[in-house]
């Protein structure tokens, strides 16, 4: 990876390995159908570009530099330094925002969380239209995003996330007994001690990558248990995004870890499924994190992604 310099980082008013051993990718052409996507087994630098119409509904928007102006939204009890490694990472001229979600790091709690309104937030400090990343929680407030306000998106990345976290009778894809809940008790018990064993978690097939998290998790940890655990975890109960998946109309690119019990593959393929412009890739020793424990990997995707849209 070439050098550069750090980018500029916008912080906006708080709205609320190198490479896998095995990488499977799925593309969509616009005209394909949203079923039945084909599974491919490639290695990583082989992995199939999607077809350019994809990004082709976008051609109108009056903006010289597409990928400039970047959203990084992170996942439920985390907050915006989960992303310290990444941005260094990412194209120098990208203008790149990383709020925190209501109620997590520095932002503040009236006592509720909401998907639909962190994703109404967010919108209203958006000038331009942009390009979102949302891992985990932070993904589902994207999908949220691009549905209510498709003209501040320019095009999407999911990471490890989903369109509904539990399982239904209509929807096998989720989880039927989320062990989440049992994290409220240990962040607020231990914040450090219990966020430290997650991420350590997420790092157990890529172990040579640790110095990542050692880097990132005295600025995660430094503001306390998030004060909206609880309620924003009954958001993430409440919210479901299957009924407007198919129209959305800005691509989507999808990158999920083959060893996530959190959010995993299966959730990411129904994703591909129903969003009409999406882009697949399944990292095999990734877990919850990918975007941590195969950075190089996630970064040289999201650039080249989000610079072809």
């Amino acid at each position: 990876q070439r050098p550069h310099t750090a980018p500029r980082v916008l912080m906006p008013a708080h709205c609320g390995h190198i490479c896998a051993a095995s990488v499977r990718t799925l593309c969509k052409s616009a005209a394909q159908a949203a079923h039945s996507p084909q599974p491919v087994a490639e290695s990583w630098h082989n992995t199939h570009r999607f077809e350019p119409a994809l990004c082709r509904h976008q051609e109108s928007i009056p903006m010289q530099n597409p990928a400039k102006n970047v959203y990084l939204i992170h996942g439920w009890a985390a907050n915006h330094h989960i992303f310290d490694d990444l941005i260094p990472r990412l194209p120098a001229d990208w203008r790149i925002h990383a709020p925190d979600l209501p109620g997590h790091g520095a932002a503040p709690f009236d006592g509720t969380f909401d998907v639909a309104a962190a994703a109404d937030a967010l919108a209203a400090q958006i000038d331009e239209p942009a390009c979102i990343l949302g891992w985990s929680l932070g993904g589902q407030v994207a999908l949220y995003l691009a549905a209510r306000h498709p003209e501040k998106v320019r095009a999407l990345c999911l990471t490890a996330s989903f369109a509904r976290f539990q399982a239904a009778p209509d929807y096998p894809e989720g989880l039927s007994n989320p062990a989440l809940a049992k994290m409220v008790a240990f962040f607020g018990q231990d914040y450090h001690k219990y966020m430290k064993q997650f991420l350590q978690l997420q790092f157990l097939y890529a172990k040579d990558q640790q110095p990542i998290l050692e880097k990132i998790l005295p600025d995660i940890v430094k503001h306390g248990a998030p004060a909206a655990l609880q309620a924003a975890l009954d958001a993430v109960a409440a919210a479901d995004a299957r009924a407007f998946l198919p129209q959305i109309a800005a691509p989507a690119l999808l990158i999920f870890g083959g060893k996530d019990s959190i959010t995993p593959p299966r959730m990411g393929e129904y994703l591909h499924r129903h969003l009409p412009h999406s882009e697949l890739h399944l990292i095999e020793k990734a877990a919850h994190a990918p975007f941590l424990t195969h950075a190089a990997q996630f970064a040289a995707w999201l650039a080249d992604f989000f610079n072809r849209c």
